[in-house]
């Protein structure tokens, strides 16, 4: 079941920061998606967005990121931020943003609240040294193989983090 994740969004940022859940990737981070990864965002899964708004232009994509339920575990993966819009911005705007931990970090957050129930762990595969120090300030840990990180939001016997851990490690990159 999925919970409102509202609050994880500090107050300050919310009159110009939304993040929210949409069914189809393709028609508002398609574009994104296919500069960052060189293919289409994919058909399936949880997509979130972060959307930045201003009296000026109205609502642009600031950021996107994939959650994709898989048994007993979410992988996220595919996370990209839109440096146009981030450039848009206004300054006083970015930098509360960027003091708030920045826009994937609050994606994320956001995504641990709202599918704590859902999965028993969220998963990713990050090799990006930056991404990595993001990905760690939101919560993740290294999973003992390379690149693998965990986000281990419940407590969850030895035994059991070890297979799940198992299970990750053997998709390989996602």
């Amino acid at each position: 079941m999925e919970h409102d994740a509202l609050h994880t969004i500090p107050e300050p940022l919310r009159p110009f920061l939304s993040i929210t859940e949409i069914d189809d990737a393709q028609f508002i981070a398609g574009d994104l998606f296919r500069r960052k990864f060189a293919s289409p965002p994919p058909p399936f899964g949880r997509h979130l967005v972060a959307l930045y708004g201003d009296a000026r232009s109205g609502f642009r994509l600031a950021g996107y990121s994939h959650m994709r339920p898989f048994g007993d575990v979410y992988l996220s993966g595919g996370s990209c931020s839109n440096g146009e819009t981030i450039r848009a911005m206004d300054p006083a705007h970015r930098g509360a943003i960027e003091a708030a931990g920045g826009v994937w970090y609050l994606v994320l957050k956001y995504a641990f609240a709202r599918y704590a129930d859902c999965c028993d762990a969220f998963f990713g595969h990050c090799g990006d040294r930056r991404a990595l120090e993001v990905a760690t300030a939101a919560g993740f840990v290294g999973a003992g193989h390379e690149h693998l990180i965990v986000h281990w939001h419940k407590p969850l016997h030895e035994n059991i983090r070890r297979a799940l851990v198992a299970k990750a490690h053997a998709l390989g990159p996602f």
